[in-house]
């Protein structure tokens, strides 16, 4: 019966009468409405009539009726009608017309509502949120089970108090939040239902209404996936764990949340996550629960520390901390008391895993890094112990799946066999090979274990830096399959993922076919039956020639070892190219083997030569030059490996004979030949026959090269009527038999000079029976009783080729007697001498004509003695007729026309004679120079090394004199050329002279001198060119052997007659105008310049003295070479080079940069320059003397010479006045400089600068000294310096910045253990040595420059300038050795950037006061002041200048000159913080004589309202000498001691962190007040520029204004448009310029 059937219905009527009103719950207890049960109350209450039903279905009337004291948390009808749309056992049980529920479905129902009651009445609801636990009558337990049929152990329908919590009931929470109380909230007191009903009190119990159902906590499975930060988790479950967790009862589970699983490696969650790590995440899931035995809520332990053991068998340490804070062994309890139906669940802050807990194998790893299939492929050829076996190290190769996948399965070997397992195991490289230790080109073994080796496989290893630090930045490949994405470094084992399966090489000839440049090789392997013996070889290293060298060795030879009948022959050469033995390329390069033995049976021999120790391999036969390079090249197979080698070795049992060669040329007519005339012997490479002719003249020892026409050659040839004339037979095979020494050394020959030397033949560029050169020549056995016997090369352009032909040979017989090669072939008979030269042609010999072969030269000669003497009769006849007229006195205007005319032609004539004398001398003093250069330009590379080598070899190889080879043609023709060249220029001038009539000055300009210069060149070129021609061809001969040899210029001249007439004569023409034009521009433009700027104000070029003639001189020729080197090395080429090797100057110049780069045309620029100084000083100065005497001679014509004057010197440079004392100590007058003590002098604004700076001690913390963290040796450098310095030393801690002095220090103790040795050795050291090991061991936050030149500035005192003074003080810039300045960073922010910055107010004042001269612009000037650098900065900004320091090389003195210089600097910088109001000192270093020496200087105003400004220098003095007051010494650290280096180090460092810091803070803000000052118009700003140089008081010259004001400083720059030198003051126009206000900058402050 239900409850409700029993109350009347008049009852029922009224319930909505009596029932409570829903007021909402306070914290504060309502007053109680009383009932008599709590089903009488849910009746009473029509918001709980659904739940009042549901209490029907789940028959739990009677648990009610039964209970005393209880709570009841009611969900209105809404609230279970929302929760039954999502449950559909609650749907079920609220449908009226549904059948009774069966039994596990009721006891699931009411389970459900056994979580809304409490066994006891609450007396008091929460007041705040933290959550308040309470137990339920829910005891979980699983409903999915069949019910018991044993008689409950209570009333029935009571709880049973055991199930899957164990004796303990489920738990709820209750929190009170936003005014209202809720219900089943979490640990933080967030979610639940919230209570809306007032509380109902009854006779059994209480009774509160919700507005929601309260869900009875799930399984652990379910609470887990649902659960936020447990996603990761929930993620890697697999089935067999939730069964787990679902299924087990009274679980306490300590689960990490998401962020604590990134402390495992990528590698590891990806396994996890693979779905093949059941086992370990079991045993993960164990680490974290507490064997169940009872479920241990967070009460357990929130008050006392605990200990549980996890199924593990792990204990859990539960430790409370702090208030509200309980640490799980290494982990933080985050979130407690997760309720679950089995259990409870705690989150913590990291895994509970300990170390080593987890054993992951590499098969773990290949699993959770997608190589699935690849583990399956090992298991398939049993190779599992490869990848199980945790403590094994490898590197492995793995293919990804998807790899796997794209190469598919057939292209592998099928699974489980043997070839799939010697892949699978070249997969595998025993040992740990992280990317940092794999180098390109080295081999690693893997663990395929090959017979053929007799031991394991190697697998060649690429490796491609990108550019990149880190070592994951290169690119690998193994085997040639490249490496994808980053690789894995677990444990014991690293993993790459390969592009492809790597395959195992095969064997030898499968490894090689690929190999396209081998074929050549590889097909006589073939053709030879050596496939197979080479196959099966065990342990074999075959050396492979590539095609090239097939061609290089010579076709002959491999048209011999190729043909069908020489099988033989090329089997041996195969066999000798394979090693007994593995030999990798390292092994080769780097070992000290020098003999291996051959398949052939004979031995090769290694030599490595260089410091790269380059391998070459020589064979056991062949030549003696014969050897191949190796090529680093491993080509892997089953039995060894192959190495490509540049050329083909030949073994000792291999004869190449003459007539072999001339066989496989295809030669049988000229062999034939050979044969009859007697000559077979030297077919078959033996000595001529005892008694020939031959053996008498001592060719016993000979090699023979025989050049071979092919058969084709003699079809013209009479062949009959040719064998029968035997003596023309012979003469014929004679001309074609070229007699080729031994390379060895004949008895008597001195070693280096035979024909064959090694520098002659390269054996590894074509192996040539004779080197082909160009221009070589040769004789043969015809030369013995022929002048035209010999045999000359040339070389063709292009793709021409090379032609034979007889020496001296031309006209119409002599047309036909040039020859093509075709090929060659050298012998290995005769110590490997001479060989066969196939030619295209037969070589008829040649006999000339007597008026051929002597009638040019004697025309040639006779003609030039005539020229010569019609020279020197026309100047005679010139000089006589000047001397007579000149004592004429003419008497009207037209005989001084006369005379003027007669003069004109004397003084042409003069310049003439004096021109011809410069030129002997300049012959004289530069032909040294001049051959250098020639030779330098004309040889092929390589064959000097430089200007120097070229003096040695000459003058070895044919003395002192050889200096002077071909000095004869230049002597001979000096004088018509020098002559000519200076007659010329005096026309020219003239010329361009007639042609400006209406000019104002007879001076020409510099344009007008370079024109005359040009025009000179050409009338000059007429007898230079030829001169040239002649000189060059001898001076290049005896440079390259087998040359054409020249007895003189007779010989030459004769020689380029009959070659090509007078044309040859006059070969390179246009290249010497090329030369000579610009050359002669640049020549007489720079000479005239010179002398007018050598020249004193007021006085003539003329008076210049014979030193400023040389300077002049000398100038003029630096400034020629300077432009015309490269038309001269065109010039030398085309005059040297043979007939047709270059079409005209163009063609010449675009093969030679071709052919050597452009550089080439810069050849002998050294000998040239060298030359021009001394070489055409000699000449202005015989020239000047020249026409010094010819015009005394002339003084009857009225001509007196101007008297020889001297000048004064120029003025004097920085380093010039600092090694003069007293010219520094005036420089210092005029500058206000005055020595000062740091002690009582310094200021009190410039005391703190100078304490930061020196301050040096109490730097280096003492823990160093104990060693912890230092190496012996720096440690004894340590322990040196504070033996001798302790207050170097403190108790500073050992923080980071004593760690940044740490490692500055060990640089410091590097360089000065190098210094220390290089001073105590004999080489020569300086202190830059030094001062380089000291500031490049420092960090540094400051500008550093070295060798910047700076501006001096100014003198400032009035005294007056004298002459002498003026030399010193026109010294317009410094360069010390190095400077310190603040960086642009730090000063351009606070005063340069923006419209008001200090900078542009400064610049603005100074464009508004126009304290510039009209010529130059403001911008510049304020730029001068702005910078104490001689070079402007492009940008607006200040360059600022805080050190300055000398390095000098140990000499007596250097300190001293070192300091001065020094301070010329420091001056420098102080006037321009005195012109800026800047109050700061500036420091300097010295380094000189192995010691370190500093000074601090300062400024100072003496006067009121900065009258005069005073620059003061104070050395830094030791402890001991501060007492002295006034003393100036110096305190001097010795760099070779510890102490004394680590000083100076804290210095440098000192300055540097001073620059950037106090120095640049005070700098900003005294500009910044300068500029406020200005801009308030409390002062103003004067900005200078240099006009003209500083002159003597009184000279009519401008002087600078004698500044009382800020100074200016000295700024004579290209980016300054101002004048460097006034004008004479007759010409000077315009407004007088203004002197500067007197008021002082530095006043301001």
């Amino acid at each position: 019966m239900r409850p409700l059937a029993c109350i009347p219905l008049g009852l029922l009527a009224l319930l909505p009468f009596v029932a409570p009103a829903q007021l909402p719950l306070s914290h504060v207890p309502a007053p109680a409405t009383q009932a008599f049960t709590l089903i009488e109350a849910l009746s009473a209450d029509p918001d709980y009539l659904s739940l009042l039903k549901l209490v029907q279905r789940a028959k739990l009337v009677p648990t009610l009726n039964r209970l005393n004291g209880s709570t009841f948390f009611a969900p209105t009808n809404d609230a279970i009608s929302r929760h039954a749309d999502s449950n559909p056992l609650w749907k079920y049980a609220l449908d009226e017309n549904a059948p009774e529920l069966t039994d596990n479905l009721h006891l699931r129902l009411r389970q459900e509502l056994f979580y809304h009651l409490f066994n006891y009445t609450l007396s008091v609801l929460p007041t705040e949120q933290t959550p308040q636990q309470y137990k339920t009558l829910l005891y979980p337990r699983d409903y999915t089970e069949p019910p018991t049929r044993a008689p409950p152990p209570f009333p029935p329908w009571m709880p049973i108090p055991n199930g899957t919590l164990g004796t303990e009931p489920q738990r709820l929470r209750l929190s009170y939040r936003d005014d209202a109380v809720w219900a089943g909230v979490d640990a933080f007191g967030n979610r639940g239902a919230k209570v809306v009903k007032d509380r109902v009190e009854t006779s059994n119990g209480l009774l509160i209404g919700l507005d929601d159902v309260l869900e009875m906590p799930p399984d652990l499975a379910t609470v887990i996936s649902r659960h936020p930060k447990l996603s990761y988790f929930s993620k890697i479950l697999t089935p067999e764990l939730t069964a787990f967790l679902n299924s087990t009862s009274t679980l306490t589970v300590f689960l990490p949340e998401d962020d604590a699983w990134q402390a495992m490696q990528p590698w590891e969650r990806l396994y996890l996550e693979s779905g093949f790590a059941s086992d370990d995440l079991l045993q993960i899931l164990n680490l974290h629960t507490v064997i169940p035995n009872e479920v241990k809520w967070s009460d357990s332990f929130t008050d006392q520390a605990v200990n549980f053991t996890t199924i593990h068998g792990r204990k859990l340490e539960i430790v409370p901390v702090e208030e509200n804070k309980i640490k799980v062994s290494e982990a933080e309890l985050v979130e407690p008391d997760v309720y679950a139906s089995n259990g409870v669940l705690h989150t913590v802050s990291s895994l509970l895993i300990p170390p080593g807990a987890l054993r992951h194998t590499p098969e773990k790893y290949l699993l959770g890094l997608n190589c699935t299939e690849f583990v399956s492929l090992i298991h398939s050829v049993n190779l599992t112990h490869l990848i199980n076996d945790p403590d094994a190290q490898y590197t492995i190769l793995a293919p990804r799946d998807d790899v796997l996948k794209l190469f598919g399965h057939h292209e592998l070997p099928h699974r489980g066999s043997e070839e799939l397992k010697r892949v699978l195991q070249y997969h595998f490289l025993p040992g740990k090979w992280a990317p940092k230790k794999l180098q390109d080109g080295m081999l690693v073994e893997s663990a395929l274990e090959e017979p053929g080796l007799d031991g394991r496989q190697v697998m060649t290893i690429e490796v491609t830096d990108e550019g990149k630090k880190k070592d994951d930045s290169k690119a690998i490949r193994f085997a040639g399959a490249g490496v994808m994405g980053e690789h894995a470094d677990i444990d014991n084992t690293v993993i790459y993922f390969v592009s492809r399966p790597l395959v195992p090489p095969g064997d030898v000839m499968e490894t090689a076919l690929p190999e396209l440049e081998l074929s050549t090789f590889i097909a006589g392997i073939f053709s030879t039956n050596l496939a197979e013996v080479l196959k099966s070889t065990p342990r074999a290293t075959l050396l492979m020639p590539p095609n090239g060298a097939f061609k290089r060795i010579g076709l002959l030879v491999s048209n011999h070892l190729l043909a069908s009948s020489s099988k033989a022959d090329f089997e041996r050469v195969i066999r000798h190219h394979a090693l007994f033995g593995v030999e990798y390329a390292d092994p080769l390069v780097s070992g000290s083997q020098r003999t291996f033995g051959t398949l052939e049976g004979s031995d090769l021999h290694v030599e490595r030569r260089g410091t790269n120790r380059t391998v070459y391999f020589t064979p056991s036969g062949g030549w003696a030059e014969m050897q191949a390079e190796l090529h680093s090249r491993n080509m892997l197979t089953q039995t060894g490996v192959i190495h490509e080698v540049s050329d083909i070795l030949i073994p000792r049992s291999v004869h190449l004979t003459v007539g072999k060669l001339s066989k496989a040329a295809k030669a049988t007519t000229m062999t034939t030949m050979v044969i009859k005339a007697g000559f077979g012997w030297v077919l078959n490479g033996t000595a001529p026959p005892e008694g020939s002719p031959w053996s008498e003249v001592g060719m016993k020892t000979m090699g023979w090269t025989l050049l071979c026409p092919t058969d084709d050659a003699f079809k013209q040839v009479n062949l009959t009527d040719l064998y029968a004339n035997e003596e023309r037979l012979q003469a014929i095979v004679a001309q074609h038999l070229i007699p080729t020494p031994n390379p060895s050394p004949s008895e008597g020959q001195t070693p280096g000079k035979s024909v064959r030397a090694a520098a002659v033949i390269d054996a590894l560029v074509n192996n040539r029976p004779l080197p082909l050169d160009d221009s070589a020549t040769y004789a043969t056995l015809q030369s013995m009783g022929s002048a035209y016997g010999d045999v000359l090369v040339r070389v063709l352009d292009g793709d021409e080729g090379t032609v034979l032909g007889i020496k001296g040979a031309r006209g119409r017989d002599g047309a036909q007697d040039w020859a093509r090669v075709l090929s060659w072939g050298r012998s290995t008979t005769g110590d490997g001498s001479g060989g066969v030269v196939q030619i295209d042609r037969l070589l008829v010999p040649y006999a000339p004509t007597w008026y051929e072969e002597y009638g040019g030269p004697v025309a040639v000669g006779v003609g030039g003695v005539m020229l010569i003497l019609l020279f020197f009769l026309g100047v005679r006849w010139v000089w006589r007729r000047d001397t007579t007229e000149a004592t004429y006195e003419p008497s009207d205007a037209a005989l001084a026309e006369e005379t003027q005319r007669t003069s004109t032609t004397t003084e042409s004539v003069k310049s003439f004679v004096s021109g011809g004398v410069g030129g002997v001398a300049a012959v004289l003093v530069g032909h040294p120079f001049d051959l250098t250069k020639t030779r330098l330009q004309t040889a092929a590379p390589g064959t000097y090394t430089g200007a120097i080598d070229v003096v040695k070899k000459a003058v070895a190889h044919d003395g002192v004199k050889g200096l002077y080879r071909g000095v004869v043609p230049p002597l001979v023709g000096v004088t018509p050329i020098f002559a000519l060249s200076f007659w010329a220029y005096d026309m020219s001038k003239a010329l361009i002279l007639s042609l400006t009539p209406q000019r104002t000055s007879k001076e020409l300009s510099i344009p007008e001198l370079a024109t005359a210069g040009f025009l000179s060149a050409i009338p000059t070129t007429l007898v230079t060119a030829p001169v040239e021609r002649a000189k060059v061809l001898l001076q290049v001969q005896g440079q390259t052997p087998g040359g054409p040899q020249y007895k003189g210029v007779f010989d030459v001249v004769r020689h380029l007659y009959r070659e090509g007439g007078v044309r040859s004569v006059f070969r390179g023409s246009v290249a010497t105008v090329a030369r000579d034009g610009p050359g002669s521009a640049a020549y007489f433009a720079a000479y005239e310049v010179t002398k007018k700027m050598l020249t004193p104000v007021g006085a003539s070029p003329s008076d210049l003295n014979l030193g400023a003639v040389i300077v002049a001189g000398g100038t003029a020729g630096i400034a020629m070479w300077s432009i015309a080197i490269p038309p001269d090395v065109l010039k030398s080429r085309i005059q040297s080079a043979p007939t047709g090797t270059y079409s005209g100057f163009l063609d010449c110049a675009r093969k030679t940069i071709a052919a050597d780069g452009v550089a080439a045309l810069w050849r002998g620029l050294g000998p040239a320059m060298a030359r021009a100084f001394p070489a055409n000083a000699a000449t202005f100065v015989s020239d000047f003397l020249a026409r010094y005497i010819t015009m005394s001679s002339s003084s009857t014509s009225g001509y007196v010479p101007h008297k020889i004057t001297t000048t004064k010197g120029r003025c004097l440079s920085a380093s010039q006045v600092a090694k003069d004392p007293s010219a520094f100590e005036e420089w210092s007058s005029f500058q206000n400089c005055e020595q000062a003590s740091l002690a009582p002098d310094v200021p009190p604004s410039i005391e703190p600068h100078t304490s930061v700076v020196f301050k040096l001690d109490g730097h280096l913390p003492s823990v160093w000294l104990a060693g912890k963290v230092c190496f012996p040796e720096f440690l004894k450098f340590l322990a040196a310096a504070q033996e001798s310095s302790p207050e170097l030393f403190s108790d500073v801690p050992h923080d980071a910045e004593r760690r940044g002095i740490l490692r500055d220090l060990q640089n410091i103790f590097t360089a000065w253990e190098s210094a220390c040795r290089m001073r105590d050795s004999s080489r020569k050291w300086s202190e830059a040595d030094y001062a380089s090991g000291v500031y490049g061991g420092t960090e540094s936050s400051t500008q550093a420059r070295a060798q910047c030149t700076i501006s001096l500035p100014y003198p400032v005192s009035r005294h007056r300038i004298t002459p002498d003074a003026v030399r010193i003080l026109n010294g317009k810039t410094a360069k010390p050795d190095g400077a310190l300045f603040i960086p642009s960073r730090l000063l351009a922010p606070a005063l340069c950037k923006g419209a008001q910055s200090p900078y542009n107010v400064l610049h603005r004042r100074s464009r508004e006061k126009k304290h510039t001269s009209d010529e130059a612009s403001s911008d510049a000037s304020f730029r001068c002041q702005s910078t104490i650098c001689a070079k402007l900065p492009d940008a607006s900004v200040f360059e600022i200048a805080s050190a300055f320091w000398e390095d000098k090389k140990p000499s007596q003195d250097e300190l001293a000159v070192a300091y001065r210089q020094n301070r010329m600097a420091t001056t420098a910088a102080l006037r321009q913080l005195h012109a800026l109001g800047v109050h700061a000192p500036v420091f300097g270093l010295v380094w000189a004589e192995g010691s370190v020496r500093a000074h601090a200087d300062w400024w100072v105003v003496t006067e009121a309202g900065g009258e005069s400004v005073l620059i003061c220098s104070a050395p830094y003095a030791s402890l001991s000498q501060t007492d002295r007051r006034r003393s100036s010494a110096f305190h001097q650290w010795n760099l070779a001691e510890p102490a004394d280096i680590i000083e100076v180090y804290l210095l440098i460092r000192n300055l540097d962190r001073w620059t950037a810091g106090m120095f640049r803070d005070t700098v900003v803000a005294d500009i910044t007040t300068l500029a406020q000052r200005v801009e308030a118009k409390q002062t103003d700003v004067v900005s200078w520029v240099r006009k003209g140089d500083v002159a003597a008081s009184g000279a009519r010259e401008r002087a600078p204004p004698v500044l009382a004001t800020p100074a200016p400083l000295v700024k004579v720059t290209v980016e300054v448009a101002v004048e460097t030198a006034d004008p004479a003051p007759a010409k000077r126009k315009g407004k007088k310029r203004k002197h500067a206000p007197r008021t002082s900058m530095g006043s301001t402050h």
